[in-house]
């Protein structure tokens, strides 16, 4: 048995007056290479199961968009992934806890488990997994490492990240379940240093409720006169991120402290960009939105760009001022955001990234390019998975592009459902294959 997965460790869960741990352990034996070792205290327990997001594996060839074929990961085979899927109720679940013999309350369940980002929380006395949301009371998390959350509403499981080990689990060109990108860069191989710094400045007016983080690629000086980068825009979900001003990014931080917002962040994928041969390093700016999900928000937003972060950002640091430097992306609403900043902010950026994009109809048209021209030169990515609730939608807007005879890229994850490995991979594809190339795109971007 090798040493636990440093990195990932000591990630806890659990009810008040209880606790939990999460541990990944690298064993170099089938069926994945790797080991997660769950333990929780609850002296009061019953029947404790594992869920909150963690589900049941499928293959490529027993999957609908809403059935899966439930395999428990102990017969993981390559090239196996998961979604959210119906389960009957008479089904066992497969992540349900062991209580120590000597009564003291404590809970243990080790499983192996390929390379991913799992979301996962505690369902105390539960019976049927699906059914144990944290509106029934059975669902808890602990206080002391709240899940990454957009509001307060939002998530309401932690995340953990477990490595990739090619002896045991499958990558292919078409199937890439390898998701070590989204790790922290190996220090040393990073060419402007070990890795990049995630900060957040004060850049609003007094009183703004909103905040920004931004992403500094490793080595890159923070004052103007010096290098010269791109800047990048990504939209989350929706919401706010918890966290205080200031605070350091995971790579600042003690390398065993529970970090669940991780998964979640495209500062990891930035630098691992910045690996890439030929790939320019950027700024990345992961913006947090508190606005109701109202359909005109992507013309206020526009406005709020115009007014405040890029005038900020040209006047603190040295990057590029022109659009053909800049890109917006975003997940989910976010998607839906970076389509709404595509029809109303033409002119401030020269990519858009759409992943999961839950943008309706209808969508731009040959009247909106001739009112519009710009909206024909841009570089465009959409990005969603082959069993995503938004797939009609994404496919939509695909279909629209289609019409109009624009050339874009398009990634379909094969293994992605309405979830965070979906978007790290559509985030990482954007980087790879759209991202400061040549416009208009042909058929042999990204190639």
């Amino acid at each position: 048995m090798m040493a636990p997965y440093s990195a990932l460790t000591a990630l806890a869960l659990g009810a008040s007056l209880a606790a939990g741990s999460v541990t990944i352990r690298k064993t170099g034996t089938a069926p994945t290479g790797y080991e997660v070792d769950f333990k929780y205290t609850n002296a009061s327990a019953n029947r404790i199961l594992i869920g909150g997001g963690l589900q049941p594996f499928t293959d490529q060839f027993h999957t609908t968009m809403g059935s899966s074929a439930l395999y428990d990961p102990k017969d993981y085979k390559a090239g196996d992934f998961y979604i959210a899927a119906r389960t009957p109720e008479d089904y066992v679940w497969p992540y349900e806890m062991v209580p120590a013999a000597d009564e003291s309350g404590a809970w243990t369940f080790t499983t192996p488990l390929p390379s991913g980002v799992y979301s996962f929380a505690y369902l105390v006395d539960c019976d049927y997994a699906p059914r144990c949301s944290i509106d029934t009371g059975k669902l808890f998390v602990d206080p002391e490492l709240p899940p990454f959350r957009n509001t307060e509403e939002d998530q309401v499981a932690s995340t953990f990240q477990v490595p990739f080990d090619p002896e045991f689990q499958l990558t292919t060109a078409a199937t890439p379940v390898d998701f070590d990108y989204a790790l922290s860069a190996p220090r040393g191989r990073a060419r402007h240093g070990p890795d990049g710094q995630l900060h957040e400045p004060r850049l609003d007016p007094p009183g703004a409720r909103r905040a920004r983080l931004q992403h500094l690629p490793a080595g890159r000086v923070r004052h103007r006169g010096r290098q010269e980068v791109p800047a990048a825009v990504h939209e989350p979900r929706r919401g706010r991120q918890r966290g205080r001003l200031g605070e350091p990014g995971p790579r600042e931080r003690d390398p065993g402290q529970p970090d669940s917002r991780r998964p979640h962040r495209a500062d990891s994928r930035s630098d691992a960009l910045v690996l890439q041969p030929r790939r320019q390093p950027a700024q990345v700016r992961l913006r947090r939105r508190d606005e109701p999900r109202a359909a005109a928000v992507g013309a206020a937003r526009a406005r709020e760009l115009r007014r405040v972060p890029l005038p900020w950002v040209e006047a603190h640091y040295d990057v590029c001022d022109e659009p053909a430097c800049r890109a917006f992306s975003g997940l989910s609403l976010g998607g839906r955001l970076s389509y709404e900043m595509y029809v109303n902010a033409t002119d401030l950026f020269a990519y858009y990234g759409f992943f999961s994009p839950a943008a309706s109809p209808p969508f731009v048209d040959a009247a909106a390019v001739e009112a519009n021209p710009g909206l024909a030169e841009k570089g465009l990515f959409v990005g969603y998975g082959l069993y995503d609730s938004v797939f009609d939608l994404a496919r939509g807007l695909q279909g629209a592009f289609d019409d109009l005879g624009f050339q874009y890229i398009s990634r379909v994850a094969p293994y992605g459902s309405h979830y965070w490995p979906t978007w790290q991979d559509n985030l990482w594809w954007f980087g790879v294959t759209a991202l400061w190339k040549p416009i208009p795109f042909t058929q042999e971007t990204g190639r």
